[in-house]
């Protein structure tokens, strides 16, 4: 049975995904045998935490992501995500989060020091700031997607490693989990499992 966290969101580019921790050695190598496509890309985030974990909420490149968890069906987790330029489209607490950090600056021309930002935030401020890097391999087979990630924690400089596969298909995403032999694994986010781990 589906179950529901948020009625009203817009789900229109809503994505089911499946995202497991540790080296799943086995499930990587066989994503590699699959895959019609590899890309490899490199990334500098900062997560900002918040009580609510329905919300997962970054900045990269000056530019903010919000998803909202919308679903949960057959240990998929349906996330809707969006890229947000100016506080006004963001949903609260990011919008004033959005304004506290001046993330408005990169669309002047004027460049942002992040973690400069992140240090004058208020104290009071909700949201709790996990800057990362990661590495990551993305995979295209057919049409999900998949990826292999080690997420470096900057405050602490310890690696966490993940593998997800997402797409809109879930019958699809079903039977990738089983071939790949994660059925039964966890499914936790990046922002839940950093939080737990920091």
């Amino acid at each position: 049975m589906a179950k529901t966290t948020e009625q009203n969101a817009d789900v229109s580019n809503a994505k089911f995904e499946y995202r497991v921790w540790g080296k799943h050695r086995k499930a990587r190598k066989l994503l590699a045998q699959l895959a019609s496509e590899e890309t490899i890309e490199e990334f500098e985030d900062c997560y900002f935490l918040v009580d609510d974990t329905t919300f997962n909420a970054k900045v990269r490149d000056s530019t903010l992501k919000v998803k909202q968890l919308v679903a949960e069906e057959r240990g998929f987790e349906r996330w809707t995500s969006h890229w947000h330029r100016n506080a006004g489209s963001a949903p609260s607490p990011f919008d004033e989060l959005f304004e506290e950090l001046r993330l408005d600056r990169h669309t002047s021309g004027k460049t942002l020091n992040l973690p400069k930002a992140v240090k004058r935030l208020d104290p009071e401020t909700a949201a709790k700031a996990v800057f990362v890097t990661k590495l990551r391999r993305r995979y295209r087979i057919g049409n999900l997607r998949a990826e292999v990630t080690d997420i470096t924690i900057e405050s602490t400089g310890e690696l966490l490693r993940t593998l997800a596969i997402e797409g809109s298909e879930l019958d699809d995403l079903v039977a990738l989990r089983k071939k790949l032999g994660l059925r039964g694994e966890e499914n936790v986010a990046i922002h839940v499992a950093i939080d737990n781990d920091h």
